[in-house]
């Protein structure tokens, strides 16, 4: 095999960098006289997906991961690239085995770069077990046999190129495992060299736990306040990396024959996307719309940004309060070390105090850092609420009835409603919003798993992102992370103190568009005449309020003292499970927000 690397081909894995700019696996694959092969696979059993199972998702978040898949296309073919190759496994799969027969025995080379890991070398050897041997899902399955029967026709036609595979190293359990069933799949005596970059996240997760920042090895950090620490005592964040100004071409053999198109497919040729959900999305896709709303958001508002403060925005503004930059974070359209240094510039430009973490922007990349650690260690159990030793365990109700009812924004809270109502067409919510809606399955009024409630948001968010998914619904639920359970949303008073006239509700829930003010939030207190003459009868024209949760109040109270019983259980303190109307009794004074 010739080691020129004039013949070189590179692979680079688009995945999770959906970009130019910062982006490693496509600077690295920059040799001279190489050729280059930028690379997404679509699983079309269920695009896109990352959980542990085979789930649809919503038209919002494939129309957003298409959009920034034709714009780093675009933006390819003008360095002199050929563009992107987008394959679809339903057109490779049939080609796996015969793609295995064609060599006979293993060979793997190791990279010389000290972030890579070559197939040989156990790439994600720091992830969890749980990750490494968990069975893969269907998707994983025809993934790794795309991927495999792809290389495995670059090396027929291209005999003597050394292959090398780029790919930014996912911190997902439910990733890693693909990733591990990827290199497991490789057929025999396919020489390539396999590149994994830790450019994810701000720092390499693995740097949070190795006792560089003077901890003890494999510690994991505690508290968000704990985890701090940890990062000021690291070295700063590698500076985020320029982007190319020419690219390789294609190998000859890059562009497969017809008809398995490479192109980048249209959403209506999809199969699994949710045909009711999403599809309104005023955030389009793309590195390009990434960095304009960078340049918007914090280049150009330096002081804005500076003094940026999480809880001071609002949930139920009718433009974004925040950035809305996370889509474009989790899709890998921004870098994170990008955003990171443009907002310590914008800082830097600030005359005046500053805001710090946890409120701050840095705050919030901070916060990503965390959530993913926390699933990276903790493995494919991290997900899930059985077998999750860091998880309380809570007898959450099973009602599908009112879960159906609160993920179609139909439960007769309508700020509740309006916030579900968002989501399913735009798929994006503010924070404190996902924060309201959260709060209102679980431990605030309809007692239902938080498990629940991720798979919902795992479905219909643009951002969704399987660590941060997970970790946040477990602290929203108090299962974990966050233990103030006596602290709950009002589904009627949190959405007044930034939003009185109700308009908000009004855009997102038109049947209540002319309900008075004061009643806007609590239509069952209107008049019945007054309903009538608005045409805005609650248990006709809106919803009644759901039989589960009649009236916040009582029930939060309720569910406090379940919440409690839970605690004790989990402290060892031998409570028995409460029966459905309380038990336990909470120490602490109930407290609305």
């Amino acid at each position: 095999m010739s080691s020129s690397a004039e013949s070189a081909i590179h692979v680079s894995l688009l995945h999770n960098a959906l970009r130019l700019h910062d982006n490693k696996c496509l600077s690295s694959a920059c040799s001279p006289g190489a050729s280059l092969v930028p690379l997404y696979i679509v699983t079309s059993p269920a695009p896109f997906t990352q959980t542990t199972v085979d789930s649809p998702i919503s038209k919002s978040r494939a129309g957003f991961i298409l959009e920034a898949l034709g714009d780093l296309d675009k933006s390819l073919r003008k360095l002199g690239s050929g563009g992107a190759v987008v394959l679809q496994t339903r057109d490779w799969c049939d080609a796996a085995s015969a793609a295995a027969s064609t060599t006979t025995s293993t060979s793997a080379s190791p990279s010389a770069d000290d972030d890579d890991s070559s197939v040989a070398s156990s790439v994600d050897s720091s992830a969890p077990a749980a990750a490494a041997s968990a069975a893969p899902t269907r998707c994983d399955a025809e993934y790794a046999a795309t991927l495999a029967a792809y290389l495995s026709s670059l090396s027929v036609a291209s005999p003597s190129a050394p292959i090398h595979l780029h790919y930014e190293r996912a911190p997902a359990p439910p990733l890693i495992r693909r990733w591990r069933h990827v290199l497991a799949s490789l057929p025999p005596g396919l020489q390539v060299t396999v590149h994994a970059y830790d450019t994810h996240t701000l720092n390499p997760l693995d740097d949070y736990l190795k006792g560089k920042a003077g901890l003890l090895p494999n510690v994991l950090p505690a508290s968000y306040g704990s985890f701090c620490k940890v990062f000021d005592k690291l070295p700063p964040p590698a500076e985020p990396l320029p982007a190319p100004t020419s690219l390789p071409p294609f190998p000859p053999s890059a562009v497969p024959p017809a008809p398995k198109s490479s192109a980048v497919p249209s959403l209506a040729s999809l199969a699994n996307i949710s045909p009711t959900c999403g599809g309104t999305s005023a955030f389009p896709g793309g590195e390009t719309h990434a960095l304009e709303r960078l340049n918007k958001k914090v280049t150009l508002s330096p002081s804005w940004a500076a003094t940026f403060s999480k809880p001071a925005t609002a949930p139920n503004s009718l433009s974004p309060s925040t950035t809305v930059l996370s889509p474009y974070v989790t899709h890998g359209c921004l870098s994170a070390r990008t955003f990171y240094y443009e907002v310590l510039k914008a800082q830097q430009k600030h005359k005046g105090a500053i805001t710090a973490p946890p409120t701050s922007l840095v705050g919030q990349l901070l916060w990503r850092d965390y959530n993913n650690l926390w699933g990276h260690v903790v493995g494919l159990p991290f997900a899930e609420m059985e077998g999750n030793s860091y998880c309380r365990q809570v007898p959450w109700d099973t009602d599908a009835d009112a879960l159906a009812l609160w993920k179609e924004g139909m439960t007769g809270y309508p700020f509740v409603d309006a916030i579900m109502r968002q989501l399913k067409a735009e798929g994006w919510i503010h924070h404190l919003a996902r924060h309201m809606v959260a709060c209102f399955l679980t431990r605030g009024d309809l007692w239902i798993s938080w498990e629940e409630g991720a798979k919902v948001f795992e479905e219909r968010l643009v951002d969704a992102d399987w660590s941060l998914n997970a970790f946040n619904w477990q602290w929203l639920s108090c299962s974990a992370h966050f233990y103030q359970y006596f602290r709950c949303y009002s589904p009627v008073a949190f959405g007044k103190k930034t939003d009185p006239n109700g308009d908000y509700i009004r855009k997102w829930v038109p049947e209540l568009k002319d309900v008075p003010k004061k009643f806007i939030y609590e239509p069952w207190n209107l008049p019945a005449a007054e309903q009538k003459r608005l045409k805005c009868v609650v248990g006709v024209n809106y919803p009644a309020r759901l039989t589960k949760a009649p009236d916040h109040t009582p029930v939060s109270k309720a569910n406090m003292e379940k919440m409690a019983a839970a605690y004790k259980v989990h402290n060892g303190l031998g409570a028995k499970k409460p029966a459905a109307g309380g038990g336990g009794g909470a120490k602490k004074k109930a407290k609305a927000s």
